[in-house]
């Protein structure tokens, strides 16, 4: 079995590639930083591709080399701190780029080949930020909104045909941007591991039967 980890160079895609290792599957990483993501194959023996997910011609190339997968987890985005009326319009539009564009983009690349593979899957990790609104993230809240739709949209198109399609929510993780929020400073036992998010996943690839567990939320136990 062949599995794609978008965003592989993150704690969360490194965790979710060690998961999908020690399901049996050969993982393929996709990611903008080559150390973190050179570290991250070496971990769980997998094959890396260094890329930027809003160049679109890159993207498709990645696509087409990606070939037919068996499970993909879309893994990559980026965060911005900042109240609405002083945010940095050209962050705004690189979060959305990444968080959303890419990823619709993405998923009409990919899943032909998820649907020739069928049974298969396709996770997108999301945030508790696509049900609920939080001061001084409003674009990223929007683009997870946006996820959110996205995923429901694909799992209504491809439901009868063989594909799980999920999004795993969790709220403040101990890494990347999570680490700034004041919860990791005042409970650090509060926040949710990397291995925790991975372990959604494995819910979701591994459910018995033929139901799929659309949408998964981690919450913190308190903040």
């Amino acid at each position: 079995m062949r599995a794609l980890v978008v965003g592989g160079s993150s704690d969360i895609g490194a965790s979710c590639a060690h998961m999908l290792t020690e399901l049996g599957h050969q993982v393929l990483l996709w990611g903008r930083d080559q150390p973190r993501l050179a570290a991250a194959a070496t971990a769980c023996d997998a094959t890396t591709r260094v890329m930027d997910l809003t160049d679109r011609a890159d993207l498709t190339a990645a696509a087409v080399e990606a070939g037919d997968l068996h499970a993909v987890v879309w893994a990559a985005g980026v965060f911005d701190w900042g109240p609405a009326d002083r945010a940095d319009p050209a962050a705004w539009g690189q979060l959305l780029d990444v968080n959303l564009t890419a990823a619709a983009l993405g998923t009409r690349l990919l899943l032909p080949g998820l649907l020739r593979t069928a049974p298969s899957a396709l996770v997108y990790i999301g945030s508790t930020a696509a049900r609920h609104a939080f001061p001084d993230n409003a674009a990223y809240v929007a683009s997870k909104h946006g996820l959110a739709g996205l995923v429901g949209g694909v799992w209504a198109d491809v439901r009868d045909r063989g594909v799980r399609v999920s999004l795993v929510s969790p709220g403040l993780v101990s890494a990347g941007a999570g680490l700034r929020a004041p919860l990791a400073t005042e409970h650090p036992e509060a926040m949710l591991r990397p291995s925790d998010v991975a372990a959604a996943v494995r819910f979701v690839l591994t459910f018995p039967g033929p139901g799929c567990p659309v949408e998964v939320v981690l919450a913190n136990p308190r903040g």
